[in-house]
């Protein structure tokens, strides 16, 4: 199967970006259409809208159904940088995630950033055996807030990739190498999820189990 993780190569995948042109009635005609057509690839179809805020009341309309009956296989994504002027509709159909804190420039300390690299690559390459292969990670990571920090790299890491990928942009990291967009965007609801536990949940090494093996799910289609 060629890789068709590129934007441009995959015929599964719509992205709009209203920044430079707004959507049309016309085109979400040929949206809905195309999504009642069978996949070509992994039997999955995702649709893209950035600049969601702009979007005209006729568009808001036509999607709706898209997110109150959502079909098997079908992902969609709206992205704005202002969440208030979404249709209050749409917001109450979408889990939302917020990425401020991905955009904004964050100093970690370099212990942080290693043991959150080598994080990353264990989960990329042994998925679940992480726990086995890279058992240390529970002396590395000495509390809660030790966690929530490596965790805040990984969420920064797999967003930032997620943006080269959308952008098009080309990569050489292993999250870029080893996942497409709908991998991707699992994993940073799985990230940001359990930054947000950490505020509550006590046990740093069971939560970090629960995380590991969450992250392998993702990676196996079963999230």
């Amino acid at each position: 199967m060629p890789n068709v993780a590129n934007l441009k190569e995959n015929p599964d995948i719509y992205y709009y970006n209203q920044n430079e042109k707004l959507i049309t009635k016309d085109e979400i005609k040929e949206l809905l259409n195309n999504l009642s057509k069978t996949s070509q690839f992994n039997n999955k179809k995702i649709y893209i809208i950035n600049g969601a805020e702009k979007m005209s009341d006729t568009v808001y309309n036509a999607i709706l159904k898209t997110l109150e009956e959502p079909k098997d296989n079908i992902y969609a994504f709206l992205v704005t940088k202002n969440i208030d002027q979404i249709n209050d509709t749409i917001k109450s159909r979408c889990q939302i995630i917020f990425l401020n804190s991905a955009l904004e420039k964050k100093v970690y300390d370099d212990k942080i950033i290693e043991v959150a690299n080598n994080l990353i690559e264990n989960i990329e390459n042994y998925g679940v055996d992480t726990i086995v292969y890279y058992n240390k990670i529970y002396t590395e990571i000495v509390d809660r807030d030790n966690l929530k920090q490596v965790l805040n790299v990984l969420f920064d890491n797999y967003y930032n990739s997620l943006k080269k990928l959308l952008n098009d942009e080309k990569s050489n990291s292993i999250i870029i190498k080893n996942n497409d967009i709908i991998s991707l965007s699992k994993k940073i609801l799985v990230v940001d999820k359990y930054i947000n536990l950490l505020n509550s949940y006590l046990n740093k090494n069971l939560i970090l189990d629960r995380f590991i093996i969450e992250m392998w799910r993702c990676k196996n289609e079963m999230c």
